[in-house]
């Protein structure tokens, strides 16, 4: 039984890390979802809530198909770590591209409208 255990941990750090990669795309996603709610604190906390749960879930399932179910340290270090990785890495550049595309589309409606803010008809006005 030991020589199987051993034989498979490079499978266990190789799927630690890709799914690592994923739960750190899965807060990008949530973080995104904020950004579009304008940084509404109540839905920050929702969205964070549900994707700490989601990638819980994720490490769970892993562990579970690739190591039996069995959590040692190296678990958690490697996964964690590789979320930090995806979270400082590319997902700044998923954040840069988000804010840039933001403000694009900003100007682009901004220069449809000519900088006029639309009002609700009403009696006063129709006179």
């Amino acid at each position: 039984m030991i020589l199987f255990e051993t034989l498979s941990q490079l499978y266990i750090l190789l799927c630690l890390i890709v799914f690592g990669f994923i739960s750190g795309f899965v807060f990008d996603v949530f973080n995104t979802i904020t950004f579009l709610c304008n940084n509404n604190k109540v839905t920050k906390n929702i969205l964070q809530c549900i994707a700490t749960i989601l990638c819980f879930f994720i490490l769970f399932l892993v562990n579970l198909k690739t190591n039996y179910g069995q959590f040692r340290l190296y678990i958690f270090l490697v996964y964690f770590l590789f979320i930090f990785v995806e979270r400082i890495t590319i997902g700044k550049v998923i954040a840069k591209t988000n804010i840039w595309c933001y403000n694009t589309f900003k100007k682009f409606i901004n220069i449809i409208t000519k900088g006029k803010k639309w009002k609700k008809k009403t009696k006063e006005n129709l006179k």
